[in-house]
């Protein structure tokens, strides 16, 4: 369910954006302006305001010195905007006729002002695009660059919480790719650190500051919606790990009932029907679906099961959030301003549970570690650093295929080899175990050599070795053997205390004469290279 879900809502985010830079570059909003000075600032009044038939006349008259080089700022959101100074029109903002989309989206409006308009009045025509709405921005009067900077220390905080927020998820993110990798439920923190990068997008975009860079982009208005309705996907995705019943049918249907609320948007908004702002209301409906859902399920978890570490630490952290998110809307209720109260939450949030998960990650991959150590250890021959008896039965094991006829399992052409050492107990008796030690680890050397590009090499037992590789031809045996003894000779120019020999046998499997599989071959490998070790000891014996 996950991989699907999280397809679905990266598609969309693609489609969704690959549009917005389509409608960015298809349709243009119409300003028109008198000639601006960037040498602009900040004024911050109350203007005289009237309202006929849904469209807004904010009126003041002008100072009657000092405002050659001002300018005023006004933030429209979703607001068409014409301005007149003594009854002339001086600036307009409107979008092109019967366009898809209807929004001229955040705009920062620069009014230019010149010597002769002193004294004059001053006359903002504000109509929202869509009804019901009502402009609140506020007007500010001076020059450009004190304008600028009162703004951005206005909403410095924000926009530092915000930045810090995508950041996080940013870091956990690259954490996620490329150090938990492929680990046991990588994927958590990743969908953990999507929102978080999400959450920071959209909270940086609706500071409004982006919009003094790109005003009357509407790529900032889609990036601003399609991150706001895709972000509970992940987040859901990720809180539902910590539940017992995690995998339950209302988790699924939650997280499906956001991608048809997000592909209705989305249809709606591409077909010219509705604007994402007119369907935002489908979207605030599923959140407050979300939160009743974890709402549900987390008084099902406190019931029936036993509370972990990770969601008590969960469930304050939330808690705060609330917290934050409750100060931040009283706090606009009682000063009409707004506070980073809410970003603020959630920044701890993300920052608290982006520490537990890196923590926990650690330990999971530290008992990954451990875990492959000890499976190494099983499986390794301490002396050669071979793989042993152990592994070579499992890798047997492994050598079948489905057949293409009936879908039963055979196995793959396959050659056995088994080699002993001759003369190690000579070697033992005269010269110690430490030489002996040495004996085994010069012929494992050689083997391992021998089969490094195809087939694997096991010690099976003191101065036993089998090995197995895919079978193509009997040249192939041949070639491999002399290869061998070529290995061998090379040693033995060394001079080491004794002669280093290796008998050998082997065998190719055959469905009708192994029918124990490979242990079968196995067997008949072995009494090949028992045959030659006996050779051998008649040779040396008729040496003497």
């Amino acid at each position: 369910m996950e991989k699907r879900v999280t397809g679905i809502y990266f598609a969309v985010l693609i489609i969704g954006m690959i549009y917005a830079v389509f409608a960015a570059n298809s349709f243009r909003n119409n300003i028109y302006a008198r000639a601006e000075d960037k040498e602009v600032a900040i004024w911050n009044d109350q203007m005289e305001m009237t309202q006929e038939e849904g469209v807004y006349y904010y009126r003041r008259i002008l100072p009657s010195q000092n405002i050659s080089e001002k300018v005023i700022l006004y933030n429209t959101v979703h607001m068409y905007l014409d301005v007149f100074i003594d009854g002339n029109k001086v600036y307009e903002l409107t979008g092109e006729k019967d366009r898809a989309v209807k929004t001229v989206g955040f705009c920062w409006n620069v009014i230019s002002l010149a010597e002769d308009d002193a004294g004059k009045e001053i006359v903002f025509q504000v109509t929202p695009v869509y009804s019901g709405g009502k402009p609140n921005g506020n007007f500010y009067f001076g020059t450009y660059s004190e304008i600028e900077h009162t703004i951005l220390s206005e909403r410095l905080v924000r926009i530092i919480v915000s930045g810090m927020i995508a950041l996080a998820g940013i870091v956990m993110l690259l954490y996620g790719i490329f150090v938990v990798k492929k680990e046991h439920d990588a994927e958590t923190i990743i969908q953990f650190s999507i929102f978080a990068v999400m959450l920071g997008i959209w909270a940086v975009i609706e500071t409004q500051v982006p919009d003094l860079i790109f005003p009357c982009n509407i790529v900032m208005v889609f990036l601003s919606h399609l991150t706001l309705m895709i972000m509970p996907l992940p987040f859901m995705l990720f809180l539902r790990h910590m539940y017992h019943n995690g995998n339950h049918k209302l988790w699924s249907l939650c997280c499906y009932i956001n991608c048809v609320v997000i592909a209705v948007r989305v249809f709606l908004q591409v077909f010219g029907i509705y604007d994402f702002k007119e369907t935002l209301i489908l979207t605030h409906i599923y959140i407050v679906l979300f939160v009743l859902v974890i709402v549900a399920m987390t008084i099902h978890e406190i019931a029936v099961n036993e509370t972990d570490r990770m969601f008590k630490i969960n469930s304050v952290c939330v808690l705060i959030i609330l917290v934050s998110t409750v100060l931040e809307l009283l706090f606009y209720r009682i000063s009409d301003k707004s506070t980073p109260f809410g970003s603020i939450g959630f920044l701890f949030y993300i920052v608290v549970m982006g520490i537990v998960n890196v923590r926990r990650y650690r330990e999971l991959m530290e008992q990954a570690r451990e875990s492959e150590l000890y499976r190494k250890l099983a499986f390794t021959d301490e002396l050669t650093g071979l793989a042993n008896r152990t592994a070579f039965k499992e890798d047997l094991e492994m050598r079948v295929e489905p057949d293409k006829s009936d879908g039963e399992e055979k196995i793959l052409p396959t050659v056995v080899y088994m080699f002993d050492l001759n003369d190690l107990k000579k070697c033992n008796d005269n010269y110690g175990h430490d030489y002996g030690d040495k004996y085994i680890k010069m012929a494992a050397g050689v083997l391992k050599k021998l089969f490094a590009q195809e087939g694997k090499c096991y010690r099976i037992g003191g101065d036993e070795f089998c090995a197995w590789a895919p079978y193509t031809s009997l040249d192939a045996i041949n070639e491999k053997l002399q290869m061998l003894e070529h290995e061998v000779k090379e040693l033995n120019k060394e001079k080491f205390v004794v002669e280093v020999s290796v008998s050998t046998g082997y065998a190719v499997y055959q469905e009708n004469m192994d029918g124990g599989g490979l242990y079968s071959t196995m067997k008949r490998a072995d009494a090949m290279m028992y045959e030659h070790k006996q050779e051998f000891k008649k040779r040396k014996s008729d040496k003497l």
